[in-house]
Formats: C-alpha cells, sequence, structure tokens
C-alpha cells in the first residue's frame, strides 16, 4: 500500500487548544489508564498532553513535541503509543510550541508562559500533509536506487556534503539526465580531481545522469518511510542555535562545556549547557578550523585547514600558538606525551601523517604508502585519525575502503581493507578492550575491527543507505552511538546484546559528523551541519529510562 492510501484516512483541519494549571495534570489515555505528569519542582515547570488526529479523533504516536525559548533552545519529545506526551524540567520562560511527524502538517502555539511549580496542558490535533516528499529523508531517496557497487560508489562521491532529500526540497523534483550531467560536472570543476579538493573522482557523467535520471524522475513516487522502534520513544533531544556557521567537531571539556568549531565563522566556540550561551572565541580570518581535542593541560588542539597549520589554544588566557605542517590535515589526536599528530586531506599529498612536538614545535612526518589493493580510483582521501592505549596511531582512508596502524617509533605502516567493496570508513573509535568500531559511510554497515586477530565483523544498520558517518563508544556502558548523515537519525549499538535502537530527529536534513560522549550522564552530543548550510545546530540526545 502506498503512503498516500495509508494516509488518505487523515483529515485537514488543525485545532490547538491550551491551559494553564498550577497542578499537576491528568491525561487519559485511549484505554483509560491515567498518566499523572510530574510534578515540577521550584523553578521549573512542566507541559504535557495529548496528539490526536482531528478527523477520528484516534491517537497519533510518535509524533515531536517541541518547546522553544528565546534564546533558540528547543526541547523535544516524543508521544508515546497513546500520543500522550510530557515535557519537564522546563525553566521558567515563555515557549513556542509545535509538534509535528511523518504524513502531518506541523503545528505551532503561540507564545505559552512555563511557571515555576506549574504545567501547561497543550493538546494537538494535527491535519495530514498533502506533500510527504518533502518530509522524506536521503536514505528513503537512496533506496530508490539499486542495491549494488554503483549506488555504492555513487554515495561515496556525491553525498558527503549533499544529500539527496535537501536536493529534492530545493529543486522541487528530480532533474532530468542534461540537468544532472550540468551539475555534476559543476562539482567535478569545483572538486574534481584536477583540484585541490579531488573529492569526485573520474566519473562518467554522461552515464551516472542517464542512469540517476532512469530512477529518480520528477514524478517518482516517494518511497515508503523509515520504520519507527517503539524503545526509541524513551528520549530528550535538546538543540541549541549555533552563532557561528559550519559546526564541524566538538568535544566536552572537564567542566563539561562543549567546545564546537566554527568551520565556516572562523572561530571556535564554548557552549554552557545549564544555560544555552555560547561563548566566542576569534581565530584568524582563514583559520578554517575542522578538528579539535582537549590535552591534559586543557589546551585546545585545532586543526586549521585553509592555513596548512595545528594550532594550540588556551581558553583562558586566549593565547594561540601555530604550527605549520605543509597540509591540509583533517582531524587530529593526542598520544600519551603529550604530541599532537594531524593527516594530510584533499591536497597533493593525502598519504602524509605529521607528529608536533609541543615542547619544542618540531615537527615529524611519516608517509602512508599507496598500496591499494581495491579496485577503486582516485586519491585515498585520509579522513580519521585516532591513538590507542599503547599509543599507536590509526587512520581511515575513506575512498580506498581501507584503515591502517602506524607505528610511531619504526615508521612502519600496515594496511587493513575492508571486506566489503566501497565501504567508505570514516570516523571511528575504540572501546574498552581496543576494538576499532568503523562506521562504513557508502557500506551501510558498523564494523568492528579487533587488531590481535587482525579481523573484522560487520553488521548492517537498521536504515539502509543511512550513510554511517562517525561512531563514538560510550565505555562506561559498552555502548557504539552512531551518527548518520542521510536518515535524519542516531543509532546505538549495545555490544553486549548487538542490537541496534535508532533515534529519529526533529529537524530535517541534519547532518551529523561528529560526536562526542558524556559519559558521567550517557548524554550524547552532535552538531547538524549541511553544505550548502541550512540549519546549524549543537545538539544533546538523552535517553530516558
Amino acid at each position: 500500500m502506498s503512503i498516500f492510501k495509508r494516509l488518505f484516512f487523515l483529515s485537514s483541519i488543525l485545532i490547538l487548544s491550551a491551559c494553564m494549571s498550577a497542578t499537576p495534570t491528568q491525561i487519559v489515555t485511549e484505554t483509560g489508564t491515567p498518566i499523572e505528569t510530574v510534578q515540577p519542582q521550584n523553578g521549573i515547570g512542566s507541559m504535557s498532553g495529548q496528539i490526536t488526529d482531528s478527523e477520528t479523533n484516534a491517537p497519533i504516536p510518535y509524533m515531536f513535541v517541541q518547546a522553544k525559548n528565546n534564546q533558540g533552545v528547543i526541547v523535544s519529545v516524543l508521544s508515546n503509543e497513546n500520543g500522550d506526551y510530557q515535557i519537564t524540567n522546563l525553566p521558567n520562560d515563555t515557549y513556542i510550541v509545535s509538534a509535528h511527524g511523518f504524513g502531518y502538517k506541523k503545528s505551532t502555539t503561540e507564545m505559552i508562559e512555563v511557571e515555576s511549580m506549574s504545567n501547561s496542558s497543550i493538546n494537538f490535533q494535527l491535519s495530514i500533509e498533502a506533500d510527504v516528499a518533502s518530509q522524506v529523508s536521503g536514505a528513503e531517496w537512496l533506496s530508490v536506487l539499486p542495491d549494488d557497487d554503483e549506488t555504492r560508489q555513487f554515495i561515496l562521491d556525491c553525498q558527503g556534503c549533499h544529500q539527496l532529500a535537501w536536493v529534492r526540497n530545493v529543486y522541487k523534483g528530480w532533474q532530468t539526465s542534461s540537468q544532472w550531467e550540468t551539475s555534476i560536472k559543476k562539482m567535478q570543476g569545483y572538486y574534481g580531481p584536477n583540484t585541490g579538493f579531488p573529492i569526485i573522482g573520474p566519473m562518467d557523467a554522461p552515464h551516472t545522469s542517464v542512469w540517476l535520471a532512469q530512477y529518480l524522475t520528477n514524478d517518482v513516487t516517494p518511497p515508503q518511510p523509515l520504520p519507527f522502534q517503539p524503545e526509541a520513544q524513551n528520549v530528550r533531544i535538546t538543540e541549541y542555535d549555533f552563532p557561528g556557521a559550519g559546526p564541524h567537531d566538538l568535544v566536552l571539556d572537564e567542566n563539561g562545556q562543549v567546545i564546537v568549531t566554527g568551520m565556516f565563522s572562523n572561530d571556535m566556540y564554548s557552549l554552557n549547557p545549564d544555560t544555552g550561551e555560547f561563548t566566542r572565541y576569534a581565530l584568524t580570518s582563514n583559520a578554517n578550523p575542522r578538528a579539535v581535542e582537549i590535552d591534559s593541560q586543557g589546551l585546545w588542539w585545532i586543526v586549521f585547514g585553509n592555513p596548512h597549520q595545528v594550532a594550540s589554544f588556551n581558553p583562558q588566557t586566549e593565547e594561540l600558538k601555530t604550527y605549520p605542517v605543509g597540509m591540509y590535515a583533517h582531524s587530529i589526536a593526542l598520544d600519551s606525551q603529550g604530541n599532537a599528530w594531524a593527516n594530510g586531506h584533499f591536497k597533493a599529498n593525502p598519504g602524509k601523517v605529521v607528529m608536533i612536538n609541543p615542547q619544542d614545535g618540531s615537527r615529524k612526518t611519516f608517509d602512508i604508502p599507496d598500496n591499494n589493493t581495491s579496485n577503486l580510483t582516485g586519491l585515498p582521501i585520509s579522513y580519521d585519525l585516532r591513538i590507542d592505549a599503547n599509543d599507536i596511531v590509526w587512520g581511515s582512508d575513506l575512498n580506498w575502503n581501507r584503515i591502517y596502524k602506524l607505528h610511531p617509533q619504526t615508521g612502519e605502516v600496515i594496511h587493513y581493507e575492508l571486506p566489503n567493496s566501497v565501504s567508505g570508513p570514516r570516523r571511528f573509535d575504540f572501546d574498552n578492550d581496543g576494538n576499532l568500531w568503523i562506521p562504513e559511510f557508502s557500506g551501510g554497515r558498523l564494523a568492528m575491527f579487533n587488531p590481535v586477530t587482525e579481523t573484522f565483523t560487520e553488521w548492517e544498520t537498521p536504515t539502509k543507505n543511512a550513510e554511517p558517518y562517525v561512531v563514538k563508544v560510550d565505555k562506561a556502558r559498552n555502548i557504539v552511538w552512531i551518527g548518520y548523515a542521510a536518515a535524519n537519525r542516531v543509532a546505538s549499538f549495545d555490544i553486549a546484546t548487538q542490537t541496534f535502537t535508532e533515534y529519529p530527529l526533529p529537524t530535517p536534513f541534519a547532518l551529523i559528523r561528529h560526536m562526542a560522549v558524556d559519559e558521567s550522564t550517557g548524554d550524547v552530543w552532535f552538531s547538524y551541519h549541511h553544505v550548502p548550510t541550512y540549519q546549524d545546530m549543537v545538539v544533546s540526545l538523552q535517553t530516558i529510562n
């Protein structure tokens, strides 16, 4: 049954009722079971209610309800299977509240004042959204394409920055073969094999254009929506409007502040999660900060892309020291001796890793041999760089389907090719046992590499073509968190049970490039960033047991 038939019975009328109450409210579900709201504490309030269909009055499960304050902080929860929701721990403030979800139009209230020790009761009745194509994610659109290596290569070449869902909404339809060819050649001109950014390899533009037009025509039927796991409803998502441009990497400092790179605004930011306030630290005009790590002294180590530098920044004194590395670096890592490591990316010599000794400013460069055993073409596109507990350096090559190990003492490099072709390994992490957990961007898998046995184990992600971009391991809970680029979701993988849980996100086109885990709370932090920029945010996801 098509999505349109399944949604045919839904209504087109929207009714909103809102009232204020000084005492907890009881919501009666469809089955008659009362749900008593949590009594708000002094200084904070709450809101609760039910989401129903305007024509049938049936409860609507798994809809997002969002409360946005004047500072641009948005708290989102999901309605349960009975359409009920509750947002607790809301500071005294005024909020605009909205409800939305797949197949329905978004409904928004006027300003609602939340007072201390009070609960605001807000019920929504939603109407049908006729243009569901605008709500379909990139992963769903990619599912229209054949499941083969050509699709995998297309994802690898063309989906690292742009997402099909975003393109669909910007251009209001799919392109003809000639329009596709014009776009591909334009991108090759910007970032092709003969430029400083050789992202797109020697793609056959005419063939690819015809191939895309065959499946993605203007009248293509929207694909089926992604399934929802009921256990994913127990989540609280907080989004903070990013005041800079292009949030790329983030990390948590010892005080729980979120440190974020503003790649396109050439500055750094520190977010106080308690207040929602950002502090800006201006860098040089062309810094192009990508990656950041924090050392034991509290210094921020930052990759400066355009100046081909690595920098250390003291947030207390705002002292900035720069170290030339002679290449456009992408990622940064710190070893136990305090040395900073960076890898080459995009520019003429990507097969380089540089170690910087901050004590004397000396630099040592290591060559990463090609050793390309796959049939992929183009440059390797070095991507992530991590250092294990033994100070061994590990890296990933996005286009060449491999990871590598570098011994700093000897300079020896060993390559390990992933078992499946066109996998696209991106930003990985270590678990408590020293295993590497690797997202396969174009392969649609989560891989684990055991460095002792030198073997891979792989799991397909629940959402096909989700484009796993980054993983971060919660070592306290033995959970692998996965940030997707195309599915508008994040996922968790329980290592003990080998089970996935996928959490939908409230903002469309959420491309996640980096993550951080607060192991004291289990909260997961990431940012939304899209090229071209759609909506830049810093985000926390809290699971509620």
